[in-house]
């Protein structure tokens, strides 16, 4: 057995050393997470400008229905407030309800 500093300095040595490819590994992963990170963040782009498209294509499609709503119709009346008109009308002069 050596006395001094001898043996405490080659286990310090042994320590760091240990360390050192510990801290290496550490880093290994952090670059494949980093790399990955990378690949998710361009999955959600793609994602996202699909989204974006879908929500263009929906308004697309809700303004066509308004105009299509609005042409047979004609005057703009809504079939809802036209339904409560006759309703009304219907209840003032003590009439039945038209059959569906």
């Amino acid at each position: 057995m050596q006395s001094g500093n001898g043996i405490d300095l080659a286990a310090i040595y042994q320590l760091l050393t240990e360390v050192a490819g510990n801290v290496a590994a550490v880093a290994g992963n952090v670059a494949a997470h980093d790399r990955r990170f990378e690949q998710i963040a361009q999955v959600l782009d793609e994602h996202s400008r699909k989204i974006d498209d879908l929500a263009a294509g929906l308004r697309e499609v809700r303004l066509t229905l308004y105009q299509y709503h609005q042409a047979v119709i004609g005057a703009g009346v809504s079939l809802t407030r036209l339904e409560k008109r006759v309703g009304r009308i219907e209840d003032h002069l003590h009439l039945d309800p038209a059959p569906d």
